[in-house]
């Protein structure tokens, strides 16, 4: 059997537990009573909203997050910029079980002392514009994606693993996309690093939202691609200081190491993707 069916059969595989995972989540929903436990998961939007505490309402306890989000990061395209620069208001509420906002929906369905399951949503931006770099011009636009599924975490050993999975709500690429992550956190002094390494699986159709060049896309330079599903490793790190009671700095990095799916486009020219991210949230 050759990579190529392997691929498929995983992918599959991984559509329907993701499937089965937000069927879950969604009756959980509606079943589950809310508790007031200590959520399994330690993300940065957490570490950031250290305020709450453990008798707080789960869903109604928490606290207004406002600050801003700049960021760089590395530009694989052929012919565009090396590296983009942006930034972005960051506005949420969060709670123990809830938390809404500019960087992503999250509603604890379910959890106890050592795991927790979410329902979750995101917004996918679009890959690139034609207008990036000559090479790209004739590419059709890609649309924005609202995307939708569910997450499971769990401590085990030092740290946490956690499963993700999200679909496409809105048509923009019909595709899939399922996260396997495994963070350990680390303490030093008021400083907290979250160290984090995993894998991301993307469907055909989602890899082609990003790589894939279509017949009508097709010009003298730019032959025809599609891509097969792709493995994508990452490592990430995340780090968390409290510089007032409220305020708080947040810094990130991390590397995604692009596939043969990827880098055998001819929209591709860098085997890696970086990004380095620094912010400022104000809880109140």
């Amino acid at each position: 059997m050759n990579f190529y069916k392997v691929s498929n059969l995983v992918g599959n595989g991984l559509i329907l537990l993701g499937a089965g995972l937000c069927a879950s989540a969604l009756m959980l929903v509606i079943s589950t009573s809310a508790n007031a436990q200590q959520s399994a998961t330690d993300i940065p939007r957490k570490e950031a909203n250290y305020k709450q505490d453990e008798v707080a309402d789960p869903w109604l306890g928490g606290v207004w997050q406002f600050g801003a989000f700049g960021q760089i990061e590395s530009n694989p395209y052929r012919g565009a910029d090396t590296i983009d620069i942006g930034g972005l208001p960051l506005l949420a509420y969060d709670a123990d079980r809830l938390h809404i906002g500019t960087d992503g929906i999250s509603v604890t369905a379910w959890e106890n002392d050592y795991a927790s399951f979410s329902v979750i949503g995101d917004l996918r931006m679009k890959p690139f514009d034609d207008d990036d770099s000559a090479y790209l011009r004739g590419m059709h636009e890609r649309d924005m994606a609202y995307e939708v599924g569910g997450e499971f975490s769990s401590r085990l050993w030092r740290g946490e693993l956690t499963a993700s999975y999200l679909t496409d709500v809105n048509d923009a690429h019909d595709g899939h996309e399922v996260d396997l992550t495994y963070t350990i956190p680390m303490d030093w002094q008021d400083v907290t690093f979250d160290w984090s390494g995993g894998v991301l699986w993307q469907s055909e159709k989602l890899a082609n939202y990003h790589v894939g060049v279509s017949g009508n896309e097709v010009r003298s330079d730019r032959s025809a691609y599609d891509a097969d599903a792709a493995f994508i490793p990452h490592l990430d790190l995340s780090v968390t200081y409290p510089i007032t009671e409220s305020l708080i700095l947040l810094g990130t990095s991390g590397i995604q190491f692009l596939p043969d799916s990827y880098t055998d486009s001819p929209l591709i020219d860098e085997d890696y993707v970086y990004s380095i991210g620094l912010g400022l949230v104000y809880n109140f």
